[in-house]
């Protein structure tokens, strides 16, 4: 596991291999750059402003990030993960699925 900083948020890249955090990096894709804590906003309202419409899927996310969902043949374990202090956590997933978890909800999507 690794810290890559954006926008002033620590994401932590979750890898047991340091010498495979480039390529989880690159199969996770971009850290989304739009997330800030220089903003009032959640981080699910964030998302929403620069994304618009975000479909909300179905699925449990547990105390450790792992998404559990009837339509995946597996339960799928964050690659990205971060957590701003009043705003909420954000899990990003392979394949695009994003969870965000606040004191008020958890919503669940894909970003593609």
């Amino acid at each position: 596991m690794f810290i890559h900083q954006v926008n002033d948020i620590d994401w932590l890249v979750i890898t047991a291999f340091e010498e495979l955090k480039t390529l989880f990096i690159e199969e996770a894709g971009a850290i989304p750059s739009y997330f800030s804590v220089a903003s009032e906003l959640s981080l699910i309202d964030q998302a929403r402003l620069s994304y618009g419409y975000l479909p909300k899927l179905n699925g449990v996310i547990t105390d450790t990030g792992t998404f559990q969902s009837q339509e995946n043949e597996e339960d799928l374990n964050p690659q990205l993960a971060c957590l701003v202090e009043g705003r909420g956590r954000v899990f990003i997933y392979h394949g695009d699925f994003v969870a965000f978890v606040d004191d008020e909800q958890t919503f669940i999507t894909r970003m593609d």
